[in-house]
């Protein structure tokens, strides 16, 4: 993401006494050892004047402000956002475009076609306050927004109305009025102008775009949907939900019964695996001549993620996160939570390393979004009104939630697939891509043999009394430019799916690094 500008106002702050002291603009340069270029970069004040223009734009146009409530409630990217490229020329009113209502407020339509060459991702977005403003309750066609963006000025954000700063906040606050958020899209990127074009394209300049995972395309079917298997009736098992909180009428042995069955089976015993009776159908009397051939109806699925408050400081250490991380740097114990209401939700991004020895490839990379508030609990406190009425909101507390992803990955095909599997989990801030280099050091079983039946199956428990292989391999994957690193978690085939059962609960088996708390089990698909 953005990094933080904070020299904005400093800037300012010399160009106002160049006039006190008629010193030029060259020799304040000069003398401050800036470069005259780097001053204030183009993107940087395209942004804020942008603001200033819309700002100008809600205040007099109610028509406006609806069609902007309109095409955030869209969600063409799962979240409240306005890609300005692709609503630009839709029709407001009287015949007149989005666009067109700006220029209205522009110095000239040339400033605006400079601005939109600048920021070729600008984005609106309409963010969920605690004051209980989201796109979903605005009065849009009475209440006029405020507009600020993602640049920080003095670690301030300013808010513009109808053309003027009206106020500035702390970069630790949140407001407590209707706003809107000026800024770059994360989700979507640039295509490369001689791919094939897709459903996002700016009919003006004909720059085509694409969602950086089908996993934020709030326009179309889910991809991943697609490409499940057929659903077929049971042969064993009923098909699972997914986890629900405890319900004493609700069993673990009804929710996950193979699970369940493995669990009681096998044990937390560390010569008996539960997947292996999950998948292969081996119990504790298969000993290591007993074999069982691979059940593809089950697949490994994330189902838990926690993140800790550490992460929060990784995922919002950078203008354009959901952020207050100034507050949280200044103490040990961070005093914990805002709404996050520059950004909207996290993009998580999760490459999964399998060494599958088929060719089905090395990584299988998972995206999704989650809401700051889907997995951590915040309070904050309420300012006394700083002007007509207007609040302030200050962070006071944060605490970690469980997270229920239901991310479906593939089949342990132990067979093909390394006994460990590496969850490398990053938070998205740019679309600028960067090559990474990624070593990882894998065993395979080789307990498979064809039966007398000609069915390729597991052969005894375990790694049984083949010995295993081992194989270090080096890859390269795309990572983006940026991201915060939120560390690496391994599973074995080995790890128990189920850690404890009591009367009244149940635990799953979870691995963890400083930021990332997971759990992974297999669940049947069909």
């Amino acid at each position: 993401m953005k990094q933080k500008l904070f020299f904005y106002l400093y800037i300012c702050v010399l160009l106002g006494l160049m006039s006190c002291n008629e010193v030029s603009k060259d020799e304040l340069v000069k003398k401050e050892g800036i470069q005259k270029e780097n001053v204030i970069p183009p993107k940087v004040s395209n942004m804020v004047r942008f603001s200033e223009i819309l700002s100008k734009a809600v205040a007099k146009n109610s028509d406006l402000r609806s069609f902007l409530k309109t095409e955030a409630l869209k969600m063409m990217d799962k979240d409240f956002d306005i890609f300005y490229p692709l609503s630009k020329n839709e029709i407001v009113s009287n015949g007149k475009s989005f666009r067109d209502i700006l220029a209205e407020y522009a110095e000239n339509k040339e400033e605006l076609t400079g601005i939109e060459k600048t920021l070729s991702l600008l984005t609106i977005y309409v963010p969920e306050l605690p004051s209980g403003f989201d796109a979903n309750i605005w009065d849009a066609e009475n209440e006029i927004p405020y507009v600020a963006s993602v640049v920080l000025r003095n670690d301030s954000t300013d808010f513009y109305y109808d053309g003027t700063v009206a106020l500035s906040i702390k970069s630790s606050e949140i407001p407590g009025w209707p706003t809107l958020v000026v800024k770059n899209n994360e989700r979507i990127r640039l295509k490369d102008k001689n791919a094939a074009p897709t459903a996002l394209r700016s009919s003006s300049n004909n720059d085509a775009y694409e969602f950086i995972d089908e996993a934020f395309d709030g326009q179309s079917p889910s991809l991943r949907a697609l490409l499940l298997p057929p659903i077929l009736p049971p042969l064993v098992d009923p098909p699972l939900p997914p986890i629900v909180p405890y319900n004493p009428n609700l069993t673990l042995q009804t929710l996950y019964p193979t699970q369940y069955a493995a669990y009681n089976e096998m044990g937390l015993d560390n010569n008996y695996w539960q997947r292996d009776y999950i998948y292969y159908g081996l119990t504790k009397q298969s000993g290591s001549t007993g074999s069982g051939s691979l059940n593809r109806r089950f697949s490994e699925r994330i189902v838990s993620m926690e993140f800790s408050p550490d992460a929060y400081l990784k995922m919002s250490d950078q203008a354009g996160d959901p952020s207050w991380i100034e507050t949280l740097k200044v103490s040990g114990n961070p005093p914990a939570g805002s709404l996050f209401w520059t950004e909207g939700k996290f993009e998580i991004k999760i490459d999964v390393f399998f060494n599958n020895l088929s060719g089905l490839g090395p990584t299988i990379p998972i995206y999704f979004s989650v809401n700051p508030t889907d997995i951590f609990d915040v309070t904050y406190s309420k300012s006394d009104p700083i002007m007509l009425g207007l609040c302030i909101y200050q962070p006071t507390g944060l605490k970690s939630k469980d997270y229920n992803p239901n991310i479906d990955i593939i089949t342990w095909d132990l067979e093909n697939n390394s006994f460990g599997w590496k969850f490398n989990i990053s938070e998205i801030d740019d679309q600028i891509t960067e090559t990474q280099t990624v070593t990882v050091s894998a065993e395979y079983a080789t307990n498979f043999g064809l039966t007398a039946g000609g069915q390729q199956e597991k052969i005894g428990l375990n790694f049984g009394t083949s010995a295993k292989r081992t194989q270090t391999n080096t890859y390269s994957i795309a990572t983006t430019k940026g991201s915060d690193d939120l560390g690496s978690i391994t599973y074995y085939f080995s790890d128990p799916v189920i850690q404890s059962v009591s009367s009244n609960n149940y635990t799953l088996f979870s691995r963890s690094n400083p930021y990332v708390k997971m759990s992974i089990i297999p669940v049947q698909l069909y």
